[in-house]
């Protein structure tokens, strides 16, 4: 983050979209999806179900152990940081909700990453000189099957935060873009930076 923070002009705004992605497949399976030049229906986002069927696997179960010690690191470290959040589904057979519980714990994830990354350069005492706004956009983008003999959906960005970030303070900007959806927006938007 930082070589990209120092091309931004003098007194310039910084704006960051971030969250993870799902699927939903022609037929509504949370996901899942079909993709442009693929015949079978794959796995999105494949590195959070990886995660999610690691996780939730037992022993004796290749589809599940498949994902353990691959060296795939953004996979391992999906897992490490998912293990313990996903303990309200220890038993469920995987649906379209625990998949949609996923998708939230996928974010929360991405969340509290660029959470840190902005906190560690915020509190700089240059950074102010250099840049007057940061703007994050937090959410989900959902994608739509485009594949083979599926006439295509289209994707999604499903919004859960808006926050300018300024050196005297943050402001949530959400509600007056995007109107009120506290079911689904509320704990994201309460979410503080720092």
């Amino acid at each position: 983050m930082g070589a990209f923070i120092h091309h931004v002009p003098v007194n310039g705004k910084i704006f960051i979209v971030f969250g993870p992605h799902v699927g939903i497949s022609d037929k509504g399976v949370v996901g899942q999806i079909e993709r442009v030049g693929q015949e079978s229906i794959s796995t999105s986002c494949g590195a959070g179900i990886g995660a999610y069927k690691a996780i939730m696997g037992k022993k004796g179960d290749s589809e599940a152990e498949a994902y353990l010690g691959t060296k795939d690191f953004q996979e391992e470290y999906i897992i490490a940081k998912l293990s313990d959040r996903l303990d309200a589904l220890k038993g469920q057979e995987q649906s379209n909700e625990s998949i949609t519980f996923l998708t939230n714990k996928m974010y929360d994830l991405v969340w509290e990453m660029m959470r840190s990354e902005i906190n560690a350069y915020t509190t700089k005492d240059d950074f102010w000189k250099e840049v007057t706004e940061v703007t994050l956009l937090g959410g989900i983008v959902v994608n739509r099957g485009h594949g083979a003999g599926v006439p295509g959906g289209e994707d999604f960005y499903q919004p859960l935060m808006l926050k300018s970030l300024t050196k005297d303070g943050e402001s949530d900007l959400y509600g007056e873009v995007f109107g009120d959806f506290p079911a689904l927006a509320a704990p994201h938007r309460a979410a503080k930076y720092v």
